[in-house]
């Protein structure tokens, strides 16, 4: 095994670059946080404990909001714990 050894100076000049670097990684790379947590057509059927055609009739009903990537369905679960929340009985 092999070591350097590096000054006090030069080590926090390294450190403080390091942290530099990500920093701008994080602000140009990292996800942004307000994007939604968003569900796919299975995972709504188990939640709202429906089938996929009940969930065909909430979208062409606009009961529930949905969003279309290509082919795919997507739903924010937000939308989807309101609508539970506005189904429940209790």
């Amino acid at each position: 095994m092999r070591f350097t050894a590096i000054d006090t100076s030069a080590w926090e000049e390294l450190k403080e670059s390091i942290v530099e670097l990500t920093d701008c990684f994080n602000e140009h790379f990292a996800p942004p946080a307000e994007l939604p947590d968003l569900l796919h057509n299975g995972d709504v059927c188990r939640i709202l404990n429906i089938s996929k055609r009940t969930l065909q009739h909430y979208r062409d009903t606009s009961v529930l909001p949905f969003i279309q990537i290509g082919h795919k369905c997507y739903y924010k679960r937000e939308d989807v714990e309101k609508l539970l929340a506005k189904s429940d009985p209790h």
